[in-house]
């Protein structure tokens, strides 16, 4: 939810600004469309820099416990890795 605000944000700046430089005020024309890529390239980086990954190394096993998560209310399956006693929940 935030992360769509805040890319609609960033997509009005960049209409903003490109509306600006077309209407010959370029100072504020080239901020409002630098900020509006500046929030885009942002939202993009943080998505693919926390995005979930499974731990390397590990040997991850269904343990056949299925659940809806509570905040996402998307059902996930429980992966055990039994040498470290470690628990992962995949969304299906």
């Amino acid at each position: 939810m935030l992360r769509t605000a805040v890319l609609i944000i960033a997509l009005l700046f960049a209409l903003l600004g490109a509306w600006l430089l077309a209407h010959h005020t370029p100072a504020p024309g080239l901020q409002f469309l630098g900020l509006g890529l500046l929030f885009a390239a942002g939202v993009a980086f943080e998505r693919w820099r926390y995005r979930k990954s499974l731990p390397t190394g590990a040997h991850w096993q269904a343990t056949g416990e299925r659940f809806e998560d509570p905040v996402t209310g998307k059902e996930v399956d429980v992966l055990y890795d039994p040498v470290s006693g470690e628990r992962h929940y995949e969304e299906r």
